[in-house]
């Protein structure tokens, strides 16, 4: 900025008035910023109001769909027997179990030998174990102690399945045991043997045991047997997912227990709490904004008639006793234009038609929370409502901006136009002073 000083010449103070003449040149300045404030203060606004929309397209997800009305719990008389869990393909129902025994990760142990003895060391010598339709081969042309052993097993890159430990028995002694990672009969541990290496090399035995403390001879009985309803069944696995479509059942111990599958009314009514909310929120937050910085912003009132025309519009040709949200408990307060619930009038309804409830929400084209999820993709979709408002308001920005640039820069130049005619007028009327006294102090001397 350049060096400014008053008046020399006659005493004018320039700059008091440059600063008087530069404030009234700089209005058109001060309403394009104030502009701009106000532009910026509605793209705030209407990041307000899409998170809004998201929060309540987000409440429709759980709403929108049959798939989601499919909601069940479960019970298990005993857990110490069974517990289970559900998903949307599971139907209500009620299931008597009766757990024989459980699946084992076949487990098996050689003979017990002193920690420096070694095993192998002529050509060929080898143990193979298999796994189901995978193998692993640990080479002993090299002999080996019981812990280099367990150490290949483990490292080996194609090991089928089967982890290997060293138990101390007392003293130097110790056993090689191998453990299935997997539970059930098809994934039992087989030994095969290469060279000088044989099955009494190590001696491996199963140990697995039976409920009553004997060691299995039957290694089918590695499997969990048990049966639903009567019907004798098997497992690998203590984790039985194909058994009842949508039901995952973990059989935990040997005895009896009943597994009911009902409705989880009690999800639904949450998820429906959940929108009657989000749904307030929006038109809280539209009038809100309305009496703001949107105040008779075209793009809420399409908004709003958007939703309401929605809400405003029952679903026709369901197949259930319900067409209306009035019908369930979903009703407008009239002094406030938003949705309340009566949760004892959606318990009944869920008690009376359950299907019929899920069809007022989620069946596709007609259900409520199906077009409203339609409509909140429409409005946050990119060239959507919010969108295409959001662009021209950002477009305004960047046009205030320049103009505001291009106004300054003319105001610099008015401010030193100004600044040097004042100069000039300054000089002048000094120089027209001092004219003029000398003319006063001639005169005085004449007379």
């Amino acid at each position: 900025m350049a060096i400014t000083a008053a008046g020399v010449g006659s005493g004018l103070d320039i700059e008091s008035i440059v600063s008087q003449l530069m404030s009234l040149e700089r209005r058109p300045l001060v309403a394009l910023q104030q502009r701009e404030s106000d532009t910026r203060a509605q793209i705030s606004a209407y990041g307000t109001l899409k998170s809004a929309v998201s929060s309540f397209q987000d409440a429709m997800k759980d709403l929108s769909s049959l798939d989601k009305f499919r909601v069940f719990q479960t019970s298990s008389s005993d857990d110490k027997v069974m517990t289970a869990s559900a998903n949307s393909g599971a139907a209500t129902g009620l299931y008597s179990l009766n757990v024989t025994r459980l699946a084992q990760n076949h487990k098996m142990g050689s003979d017990a030998h002193a920690d420096t003895a070694t095993f192998g060391g002529g050509a060929g010598d080898a143990l193979t174990l298999t796994v189901g339709t995978g193998s692993t081969t640990i080479d002993l042309s090299t002999a080996q102690t019981l812990g280099q052993v367990r150490d290949a097993i483990n490292a080996a890159s194609d090991n089928p399945g089967v982890t290997a430990t060293i138990l101390n028995t007392g003293g130097s002694n110790q056993r090689l045991i191998l453990t299935a990672d997997e539970s059930g009969y098809d994934k039992r541990v087989q030994l095969s043997y290469g060279g000088a290496i044989g099955a009494g090399t190590f001696n491996f035995a199963t140990t697995n045991q039976d409920g009553g403390g004997a060691t299995l001879t039957d290694l089918t009985e590695l499997n969990a047997a048990y049966s639903i309803d009567g019907f004798a069944l098997t497992s690998a696995s203590n984790n039985i997912s194909s058994a009842i479509d949508g039901l995952s059942i973990e059989l935990k111990g040997s005895g009896a227990a009943t597994l009911n599958v009902t409705r989880d009314s009690d999800s639904i009514k949450k998820s429906v709490d959940a929108f009657v909310e989000a749904y307030n929120n929006v038109f809280t937050t539209i009038d809100s904004l309305q009496a703001g910085d949107l105040r008779g912003d075209s793009t809420m009132v399409s908004i709003e008639r958007l939703m309401r025309g929605v809400l405003n519009t029952s679903a026709s040709g369901l197949t259930g006793n319900y067409s209306a949200l009035s019908e369930i408990g979903i009703t407008t307060n009239r002094d406030t234009g938003l949705l309340q619930l009566d949760s004892s009038d959606l318990t009944a309804a869920l008690d009376n038609d359950f299907s019929g409830v899920a069809q007022v929400f989620a069946n596709d084209d007609q259900g409520y929370a199906f077009r409203f999820q339609a409509i909140a993709d429409s409005i946050l979709e990119n060239d959507g409502l919010i969108d295409a408002r959001e662009d021209g308001l950002n477009t305004r920005v960047k046009t205030l901006e320049d103009g505001q640039a291009d106004l300054e820069r003319r105001l610099e130049q008015r401010e030193i136009a100004l600044r040097r005619e004042y100069a000039a007028l300054d000089q002048l009327v000094g120089s027209l002073q001092s004219t003029s006294s000398f003319l006063l102090q001639n005169f005085s001397i004449q007379r």
